[in-house]
């Protein structure tokens, strides 16, 4: 290996920190330092990589919990898979760990608070290109669209850390198809419900995971979701353990599409509260300040999960599709929330819960809904 191959690039940034991991060649899965990823605290004085690990640290605690406790054989839930990265490691920025770390980094980066978590595993080449053909083509002419032509090439050669955002509660406007972008690159790939459509790919099955995602952290970790994330990646190496690796569900997605085996992994923890599941006792203030935290935390995300059919578009093009992809949506997220509050043992008055809060959502959209963007 040479020195060259040992240093860490930047692979992705967001409002919390870099997250830097050492560079992928399409064929060398089996080094275990291609695995893990750092995320250093160095963006936004706001946010805090110690909160994210005690958050992230948190779920994954839940998860062994009830998977320890589940009937099932493997897993808690029984639905189609969805990955969490291993939470391996805090760094404190007094670490004697900075000594290794900093001469793989650019000579600018200071010792500071970091995570090592597990590395997901990014789409392979083939996705790239399909991407690029069918979303980055046509535009315009001329010496601008000839070096675009050029530089986006030139990333469906090089940009390794390809991950696909799947927003299945947006479709892109007519005006942005097709589009001339300024920008190429391949990092955290924004795929809408119509490309996902286009694509052929399985719009329900990733629904139904997120679906029972969102359950599990709703009433199981008992977290609010706030500003998590899902991609769609590589499904992960499987390792000989003891134990199995840390995600719900155990179906895969359908793999005989365009993107051939992927998975669905979910990341960034760093906005999510702790909530304090009410209980009869409560008083109605309570109840409903639960119920408006939950809503709030899911209209204030990227449009992840399908949406309530907006009234005010009645009669549109794809109005009765997505309204029967959200009821599809919201039985799946309520029935997996009943499961696990049966198997926890929760009385019937907690079990009305899921049911209130799939109603908050659909009547606070207007009031907490993020812009498009």
């Amino acid at each position: 290996m040479t020195q060259k191959d040992h240093l860490l690039v930047e692979i992705g940034r967001g409002n919390c920190g870099s997250v830097w991991a050492k560079r992928l060649s399409e064929v060398d899965d089996d080094d275990n330092d291609n695995k893990t990823v750092i995320k250093r605290e160095d963006c936004n004085t706001g946010r805090s990589v110690t909160k994210e690990h005690d958050i992230h640290k948190h779920i994954l605690a839940r998860l062994t919990a009830a998977t320890m406790a589940s009937k099932s054989d493997s897993n808690l839930i029984t639905g189609y898979q969805v990955n969490i990265p291993t939470a391996i490691d805090f760094i404190a920025s007094t670490s004697p760990e900075w000594a290794s770390l900093l001469p793989r980094l650019p000579k600018d980066c200071k010792p500071c608070k970091a995570l090592k978590n597990e590395r997901i595993p990014p789409m392979q080449q083939h996705v790239r290109q399909l991407l690029a053909q069918r979303f980055h083509g046509g535009g315009h002419g001329g010496p601008r669209g000839e070096k675009l032509a050029a530089d986006l090439l030139d990333a469906v050669r090089t940009e390794q850390n390809c991950l696909v955002r799947p927003f299945l509660g947006r479709r892109r406007l007519p005006r942005d198809r097709p589009r001339m972008i300024s920008v190429v690159s391949f990092r955290n790939f924004p795929l809408h419900l119509d490309q996902i459509e286009e694509l052929g790919l399985p719009v329900e099955e990733y629904a139904m995971a997120m679906a029972d995602m969102l359950a599990f952290l709703h009433w199981e970790a008992e977290v609010d979701a706030a500003d998590v994330e899902f991609v769609l990646a590589r499904p992960r190496h499987q390792p000989a353990l003891s134990s199995p690796p840390p995600s719900i569900g155990s179906k895969p997605f359908t793999q005989e599409g365009v993107f051939g085996p992927h998975a669905m992994w979910l990341l960034d923890f760093d906005c999510c509260k702790k909530m304090t599941i009410p209980t009869e006792d409560d008083d109605e203030e309570a109840e409903v300040a639960h119920l408006e935290n939950v809503a709030k935390a899911f209209w204030r995300n990227d449009p992840w999960y399908p949406r309530p059919p907006d009234k005010n578009r009645a009669g549109s093009e794809h109005y009765v599709a997505d309204g029967q992809l959200w009821e599809k949506f919201k039985r799946r997220y309520m029935e997996t929330s009943g499961e696990i509050m049966e198997g926890n043992g929760k009385d019937e008055w907690v079990r009305e819960l899921p049911g209130k809060a799939m109603d908050m959502i659909e009547r606070t959209g207007g009031r907490w809904k993020k812009s498009v963007v």
